[in-house]
């Protein structure tokens, strides 16, 4: 049974991204904001924890305000979606036309370090656009957890490499990310999920969150910068991708280290949630992992 479900899953997404690629984007994308509203409206999926989450992280706005944000969030996600299913038309020349790169220069210092770099991440604006985007201008190579259903695992991979993005499984990081980096390749890694007990606990929107130590250990390891990348909508069919290089840490101790490397970036990423609230994936119980057991 388990099976069957994952081929008609995998049936009715090929199906669905068929369609919707016969459509003009700008027309998907408006098709994606009103799916959007009905999920948000009539088939509520994760609104409460959005609700939960912006209310705990912006306690100074209204309700009104709040309720605005969580619909633009799902608006945001919806959109980001229906672009993911149009790579395989998307060619280089148009990813260049709607992606425009400020700070690109923080990525040729990197090469020219001969090092790599970890490019981190965050489940922001359209972030698998920004590493379709990236891939165009050095070797990425991005770390990805598998699917349950294979199918649709994939269907989605097959997307990200056609727009060169190599891939690398969550399970298989370790040999990839330093292989990668060794051949001053950069790695790019989405790091503001709850890492559970594996984690380490730094400040996020004014509250402990359970943060993967990965980019830092592996910044750390190899001597190579971390680099925030963040990507913004611009509400005319366009988007920005910003890069900022992370503050490296100035204790010798390595968890010590780890820790403020790890803060360094999560306080770029917070200032542009605060910029962009409706950017970011509320949908995620963030703070699920209580830092008072640790």
């Amino acid at each position: 049974m388990k099976r069957l479900r994952h081929y008609i899953e995998y049936a009715a997404l090929q199906a669905f991204a068929h369609a919707v690629r016969l459509l003009p984007l700008g027309v998907a994308r408006t098709l994606a904001l009103a799916m959007a509203d009905f999920v948000f409206y009539c088939v509520p999926v994760r609104k409460k924890v959005v609700l939960f989450n912006l209310k705990n992280s912006f306690p100074e706005m209204s309700g009104a305000e709040l309720n605005s944000v969580a619909r633009r969030t799902y608006g945001q996600f919806a959109q980001s979606m229906i672009e993911l299913i149009f790579f395989p038309k998307l060619t280089k020349e148009k990813l260049k036309e709607i992606v425009k790169i400020q700070g690109i220069d923080v990525i040729e210092r990197a090469k020219k370090n001969g090092k790599g770099g970890v490019l981190v991440g965050a489940h922001f604006g359209n972030w698998e656009l920004m590493g379709a985007a990236v891939a165009q201008y050095c070797d990425l190579t991005m770390v990805v957890g598998q699917q349950t259903n294979i199918l649709v695992d994939n269907l989605l991979n097959s997307f990200r490499i056609s727009k060169g993005v190599k891939i690398v499984p969550l399970k298989l990081a370790l040999r990839g990310v330093m292989k990668t980096l060794k051949e001053n390749g950069f790695i790019a890694i989405v790091s503001d999920q709850d890492a559970h007990e594996d984690g380490i606990f730094v400040n996020f929107m004014g509250r402990p969150a359970s943060t993967p130590k990965g980019p830092a250990m592996f910044a750390l390891k190899t001597g190579c910068p971390i680099v925030m990348g963040t990507i913004v909508r611009d509400g005319e069919g366009g988007f920005t991708v910003f890069f900022d290089e992370i503050k490296r840490p100035s204790s010798p101790e390595e968890e010590k280290a780890i820790m403020e490397y790890t803060q360094n970036y999560t306080n770029v990423l917070e200032g542009y949630v605060r910029k962009y609230p409706d950017h970011w994936f509320w949908m995620h119980r963030r703070w699920k992992t209580s830092a008072t057991r640790h």
